[in-house]
């Protein structure tokens, strides 16, 4: 039946506050309704919207969940994580890292969606219409498995350097140590956590920590201030009527550094002692102790006679050591001998492998003036020393100070910046005859010095001058064979012959000149060759004043200055300095004065 007329019209008419009231309830209602009929809809499944691990499980069963997990984990356990540091980048397998997926605490961190008050469960559903919800996926790593996994390899380690030592100057210094990193496992775990929680690209920036070294700088500074104390301590060994004095070079290296061990050591190794008087000792030995090279139409021969004494025996090193720790340098320490075995002397000798001649140099003098005799005694004194592989030779070591008491006259050399004469001048002659010879024979130079002023009797940019202590020419040899050092003379000439085994072949270059003020700079290329096709290049240097006297800038020079060709880290700034090009990791400075 129809509603009278009267009764619709009522229902319009009803009043404003009366509607206003009723229209949120029937929103409320239809809402609920809605609500109501989508819950019992997804009663048993996941919450629409919802995502684990960037992946949507939202509307899923709790089967399908659970497959949809368990499929999660297995995918995160191949995952590959590439971790990057400043040290470098390593890229695991998340399974390798000990990194695994928690499948019920998953499981029920999603389930835990729907799971809320009952008063917020249609807001919650409301919400999950309008944006996605994400539900946190549990993360198990093993931590002692990430840390096993991380520094396997040292792919993300940069190992720390324990100090160390090393001889400069005659002494022994302190290399300081370098302080490790290591990958931080606990911001590596977190991190990890973090990109696979969110689904994003697994690469991660981990921060490293510092490693200390085992034994502090500090500590091995004290070991080295004790040992130079007993390096420094003046020590003069005798075996039988041979008598040496110890270079403080040679005691520095008898000293081993031992970081092992809970008291870090620096002691003189007996072994070292032993070995290094051995070959400092030779000459004092006797019999098949006692060995020499003999050149005999230019073939070389080593001879030596049978029985005799050698150094040393074992007590020799404890009478050292005991010498350098009391400080009794003022003594002389006659050194106990051993019988010398067959050959002894015979069989050392022919293991340097010096077999033939590899380089020849001779310059010209004119007859019967000072320098002459001073060139040829000092050719005296050198001839027939070697030098062993990786082994030295300095001049003035080796000779020693120029004394009329050994035999040397006045002569001349550069002093003050002139022409004039003293005791032993004119030696550099022989410094650069063998200077060339070492050069062609492809040896290095641990310090060399070129004249100020050109001689025109030496290869233009190519030579030494020497003076005592200063300057000086140190000979080093990088080859693996001896090097035999064999000088002869005449009234005219000095010729220094070097023999060895060949194994380098070596071009000089024309050399170049560059004007550096009134000055000019030589340079000149030397390219070696050797056995393994290994070519280098390295250069020798020559800076020569406009003349006698005169600095690059026309000036009046130092008295006490001259030109002088030293490695980098000997070099020392000097007022007055001639500055120069540095190809060859070698520098220009002063020297005070040096025999021409």
């Amino acid at each position: 039946m129809a509603l009278p007329s009267s009764g619709v019209h009522g229902l319009i008419r009803l009043p404003r506050w009366a509607f206003m009231l009723g229209l949120p309830a029937i929103i409320a209602f239809l809402f609920l309704s809605i609500w109501a009929v989508d819950a019992a809809i997804h009663r048993d499944r996941v919450v629409r919207n919802v995502k684990i691990a960037g992946e949507t499980v939202g509307g899923l069963s709790d089967i399908a969940l659970r497959a949809r997990v368990d499929a999660i984990a297995d995918r995160l356990a191949d995952t590959q994580i590439v971790i990057q540091t400043e040290i470098g980048e390593a890229a695991w397998v998340a399974s390798d890292l000990g990194v695994s997926l928690d499948v019920i605490a998953t499981y029920e961190s999603v389930m835990a969606t729907r799971r809320a008050r009952l008063l917020n469960r249609p807001i919650d559903w409301l919400s999950a219409l309008a944006s996605s919800t994400t539900a946190e996926i549990a993360i198990n790593i093993d931590l002692s498995t990430l840390e096993e996994s991380l520094y396997s390899g040292a792919r993300l380690e940069r190992p720390g350097v324990e100090p160390s030592t090393r001889i400069s100057n005659n002494r022994l210094e302190i290399v300081p140590g370098v302080k490790g990193r290591l990958i931080d496992v606990k911001d590596a775990a977190s991190a990890i956590t973090k990109v696979l929680r969110e689904g994003t690209s697994p690469t991660i920036q981990v921060a490293t920590i510092e490693v200390p070294t085992k034994v502090s700088d500090e500590t091995v500074k004290e070991l080295v201030a004790n040992a130079n104390r007993s390096i420094q301590t003046p020590l003069t060994v005798r075996l039988n009527d041979y008598e040496t004095v110890l270079n403080p070079q040679i005691v520095a290296s008898w000293f081993v550094l031992d970081l092992e061990g809970t008291n870090p050591s620096l002691s003189l190794d007996p072994s070292l002692v032993l070995s290094s008087l051995e070959e400092l000792l030779m000459p004092g030995n006797t019999g098949a102790g006692q060995a020499q090279f003999e050149i005999r139409d230019g073939n070389v021969t080593v001879i030596s006679s049978d029985g005799g004494t050698a150094c040393c025996h074992q007590q020799a090193a404890d009478l050292v050591r005991t010498a350098l720790e009391t400080g009794n340098g003022d003594q002389v320490q006659v050194l106990p001998n051993r019988p010398a075995a067959p050959r002894e002397a015979v069989d050392r000798l022919e293991a340097l492998g010096i077999v033939e001649k590899v380089s020849s140099f001779t310059t010209q003098y004119s007859c019967c003036v000072g320098r002459v005799t001073n060139i040829q005694k000092f050719a005296e004194i050198v001839h027939g020393t070697w030098i062993k592989p990786g082994g030295r030779l300095s001049l003035n070591e080796t000779v020693g100070r120029r004394t009329e008491e050994k035999g040397f006259v006045p002569g001349g050399f550069i002093s003050k910046g002139h022409l004039v004469e003293d005791i032993g001048g004119g030696v550099s002659q022989f410094a650069t005859t063998i200077f060339n010879a070492a050069v062609r024979a492809g040896l290095d130079f641990e310090y060399y010095q070129a004249h100020s002023i050109y001689f025109d009797r030496y290869p233009y940019g190519l030579e030494a001058t020497i003076s005592f202590p200063r300057p000086d020419l140190v000979i080093t040899n990088p080859t693996p064979f001896g090097v035999l050092i064999w000088n002869s003379w005449t009234d005219e000439s000095i010729t220094v012959d070097l023999y060895s085994t060949s194994n380098v072949d070596v071009k000089l270059e024309e050399p170049t000149e560059q004007l550096v003020d009134l000055c000019t700079r030589v340079k000149t290329e030397r390219i070696r060759t050797w056995q393994d096709q290994n070519v280098e290049s390295d250069y020798f240097f020559a800076t020569y004043r406009p003349e006698e006297g005169l600095n690059c800038d026309g000036t009046p020079s130092d008295p006490d200055q001259t030109t002088t060709t030293l490695p980098t880290e000997e070099a020392e700034q000097d007022e007055g300095q001639i500055p120069q090009e540095n190809p060859s990791s070698t520098t220009t400075t002063t020297a005070l004065v040096n025999q021409n």
